[in-house]
């Protein structure tokens, strides 16, 4: 799924154009810091004008904040701003930790801590919720390993994301996107199975393995791609494995997940039957 993310800086929007554009979700600055002066001013025209169009909407905030204690305080306000539009926000509510000076001098625990407690309040009134970072940030930054339970949205820019987790639900992989309908620069993000709740998007297990699109209809003969890998699904919508010929070429489809490589996931080999790169 191909999606963007926005913020005051974006202040010209034709959702309709964005739509058009092949653009499938949004994630929406909130605000950012402690009080509710800090609501983004765009905050309220850009999540009715995408949920005007019928695109899934999160949200996001970016924190400053040096303690658990601290970040349970923004949460609160982040909460009070959201509670207008609750049922327009089907995608995460993200925790956005960068590089503020203040923040680099904390130790990992302390970040995580942050973390953990934002996203706990945000939980505990019902909405789904998660981490947003560099990826930098989270392999240096945070104690990964206390976050594997958490959606993680990450910003990497360049041709993949190399974080290949099972919690990846999104993926930024630029800061200076150009869409029809959005005047000027736009992150541009790439969404997984795990965006969208459950009933609407991704894959089920039913006697095989099916993919679903947002408006729960489950696709057929065509390719799709999920956290960088590549998978074809056949005339009766089922996910192949084993050997797939299509337009002329020959696709080797894993069939039993081993090494890192899903099942159904499309491998590039060499001669010998090294694998060279999997999409």
């Amino acid at each position: 799924m191909q999606g963007i993310d926005l913020s005051k800086y974006q202040r010209q929007v034709d959702w309709e154009k964005v739509k058009a554009a092949g653009k499938s979700f949004a994630i929406i600055r909130a605000g950012y810091g402690r009080y509710l002066s800090q609501q983004d001013p765009m905050f309220k025209a850009h999540i009715n004008g995408a949920a005007s169009v019928g695109l899934p909407v999160g949200a996001y905030w970016f924190s400053y904040a040096l303690s658990a204690a601290e970040a349970e305080a923004e949460a609160e306000v982040c909460l009070k701003i959201l509670a207008s539009y609750r049922e327009k926000i089907t995608l995460p509510v993200f925790f956005d930790q960068e590089y503020v000076p203040a923040i680099i001098g904390l130790g990992n625990k302390t970040r995580t801590d942050c973390c953990l407690a934002f996203m706990k309040k945000i939980q505990a009134e019902g909405y789904r919720t998660g981490v947003y970072c560099s990826y930098d940030w989270l392999m240096n930054k945070l104690e990964r390993e206390r976050l594997t339970n958490w959606p993680l949205w990450v910003a990497q820019y360049g041709p993949k994301c190399s974080y290949r987790g099972e919690n990846l639900v999104a993926w930024q992989y630029s800061g200076s996107g150009a869409v029809e309908g959005v005047s000027g620069a736009v992150d541009l993000d790439e969404g997984y199975s795990g965006l969208l709740p459950e009933r609407e998007t991704g894959w089920r297990k039913e006697g095989g393995y099916w993919y679903y699109d947002l408006n729960g209809v489950p696709q057929k003969e065509r390719w799709i791609k999920d956290k960088g890998w590549w998978y074809w699904l056949g005339e009766d919508g089922r996910m192949a494995t084993g050997w797939l010929l299509w337009k002329g070429k020959a696709y080797w489809l894993n069939i039993k997940a081993a090494e890192g490589v899903p099942e159904g996931a499309c491998i590039i080999t060499d001669k010998d039957g090294a694998v060279l790169e999997a999409k």
